[in-house]
């Protein structure tokens, strides 16, 4: 899986750098990304501003360095899972449960994912970042699609097109989540949801 192996060497940082992307993701996931500021994640690090600076131009580029690596991680699970399956269907529900992992991990995600969506339809430089978050996004989910069409489990002739459908069903499943007031009870319910949905959709795509 060309697209999950490039995925992986992109996430490699110092651990000074990971150090100031873990306190940036907390900061976002817990306070939202407008009450991200450079103090805040110096603080959180245990760092100067100074040493935030030495490694990130700007506050931007370390949120965009964060988003990247996150995603990468979330790449990385999913190679391994479907890694070790065999059958294009099995892969699909492995990824899955990759993606699904838990309801406070997927809280945090989705919370900071649509903050920065909203910036990005008012700011072209957060709009290159989530065009960037889309494309990792899709690119894993167009090498499981592929796999599964050239078997003949999926009937797919489009894998691009396929690709982002997947990702448009299980990023909308998870917008729906985010509003149960009992979201942590319904996690699970979700997750078996987006698995059906998404065999569904490939299964019958043309």
């Amino acid at each position: 899986m060309a697209h999950l192996r490039l995925a992986r060497r992109s996430a490699e940082f110092t651990d000074k750098q990971l150090n100031l992307l873990r306190a940036t993701y907390r900061i976002c996931g817990e306070r939202g990304l407008r009450a991200l500021s450079l103090q805040r994640v110096a603080e959180a690090a245990g760092v100067s501003k100074g040493a935030i600076l030495y490694h990130f131009k700007d506050k931007e580029e370390l949120l965009h360095a964060t988003m990247k690596w996150v995603l990468m991680r979330v790449a990385e699970r999913i190679r391994q899972a479907v890694d070790r399956t065999i059958a294009p269907r099995e892969k699909i529900a492995v990824a899955i449960d990759a993606i699904f992992i838990g309801p406070e991990a997927n809280r945090r995600f989705y919370l900071v994912y649509l903050d920065l969506i909203g910036l990005a339809a008012r700011s072209e430089r957060f709009a290159r970042l989530i065009a960037d978050m889309r494309a990792i996004e899709e690119g894993v989910y167009a090498e499981i699609v592929r796999v599964g069409a050239a078997q003949g489990a999926f009937r797919v002739t489009d894998v691009d097109a396929a690709a982002k459908v997947v990702r448009a069903i299980i990023d909308g499943l998870f917008i729906e989540w985010l509003q149960e007031a009992d979201w942590r009870a319904m996690h699970e319910r979700y997750r078996t949801l987006c698995k059906r949905s998404v065999l569904a959709y490939l299964s019958h795509a043309d």
